[in-house]
């Protein structure tokens, strides 16, 4: 299932390297190209968000009253998207649809050896013990850069295994990116690498702060800060263990998303579509008591009938009274409105 999204991926970015022959500079066009074709996806999830919070007032009211009895509770949520026509799950399904589609982000940024330079899952097997051997211990999360290394830094321990066009192919790949070896795993040394751990924490923070803001979320509640707060000890630590090629990634992928939710809130402003759904609220809380109040009516109405005829039984004292009542009724509406 991975490969049928992968490989499309990773057919566009081979196609980047082609052009411009840096791996860093490739990731950046990868990463825009790619948010780009997700942003459908981004603007139906941002939507979803912003409508989602303009309910929490009246979500968060039943869930406390009815906080003692949760089968109540939940007929009252049911009833709350039944009348307003949403669902407190339709923001979940972009993500939904994302999570394959980043899977394969992953596997193609991980594994530049099989979807930038081609080379079969079989070679790649192959070639993964004799580097061992050279190595050591593999990069367990991007293995592959670790072949890559080996086959620049000692090519003729390879031509057994590999063609002569694939290792000068490999040889030739650059992972060079302004001074910077993206094929280096960062450490706690006090070097240049160092800042891409930093990069990747703080641009990561900074998106998610501006995103839940410009979404007209509030970041100050305590799930938001607990939520925040792992995942930025999640990211530090990865950024400690893998390659700083693949942190590049997702520095650019924060970046390009902190861009794309200031241009997106240029055209879906959080504030206005909150108070557009505001007044969809109010406005189907009065259709629905104009609909009780006639209903009560209309029972009003066959009652006083029904009584006519069970209680009168001439027929012209019947029809009398009837015209009386309907006479009555109609300067009640004359005077107060239907």
């Amino acid at each position: 299932m991975l490969q049928i999204i992968s490989i499309p991926l990773g057919w566009i970015m081979s196609r980047i390297y082609e052009i411009v022959g840096n791996y860093g500079i490739t990731l950046i066009l990868f990463t825009i190209v790619t948010k780009l074709l997700m942003m459908p996806l981004t603007i139906k999830q941002k939507k979803s968000m912003i409508r989602m919070n303009a309910f929490q007032p009246l979500i968060q009211n039943i869930q406390k009253k009815y906080k003692d009895d949760p089968a109540k509770q939940n007929e009252e949520l049911a009833r709350l998207q039944n009348e307003h026509g949403f669902s407190m799950t339709s923001g979940c399904l972009p993500l939904v649809i994302q999570m394959p589609i980043l899977f394969g982000l992953i596997d193609v940024i991980y594994k530049p050896l099989r979807y930038i330079m081609g080379v079969s899952n079989d070679v790649i097997t192959t070639l993964t013990p004799v580097v061992e051997k050279m190595v050591g211990t593999m990069s367990r999360y991007s293995p592959q850069t670790d072949i890559i290394k080996a086959v620049q830094s000692n090519p003729s321990a390879f031509s057994g295994l590999l063609e002569a066009d694939v290792i000068s192919k490999i040889q030739a790949f650059d992972f060079s990116f302004f001074g910077l070896d993206l094929t280096v795993t960062p450490t706690l040394a006090f070097n240049a690498l160092l800042i891409i751990p930093v990069l990747v924490v703080g641009s990561m923070v900074v998106q998610q702060v501006i995103t839940m803001k410009l979404s007209g979320q509030q970041t100050s509640g305590g799930q938001q800060v607990s939520m925040l707060l792992m995942s930025t000890v999640m990211m530090a630590y990865f950024s400690f263990v893998i390659p700083a090629g693949v942190s590049l990634y997702w520095i650019f992928s924060s970046l390009f998303a902190i861009a794309q939710e200031f241009v997106l809130s240029i055209f879906i402003n959080p504030e206005k579509e909150k108070a557009k759904i505001e007044e969809e609220i109010m406005e189907a809380r009065r259709l629905k008591k104009e609909e009780e109040k006639k209903r009560k009516e209309k029972q009003k109405t066959v009652k006083g009938d029904k009584y006519v005829e069970e209680t009168i039984e001439n027929k012209d004292e019947a029809e009398k009274v009837r015209q009386r009542l309907e006479r009555a009724r109609a300067q009640d509406r004359e005077k107060y409105g239907e």
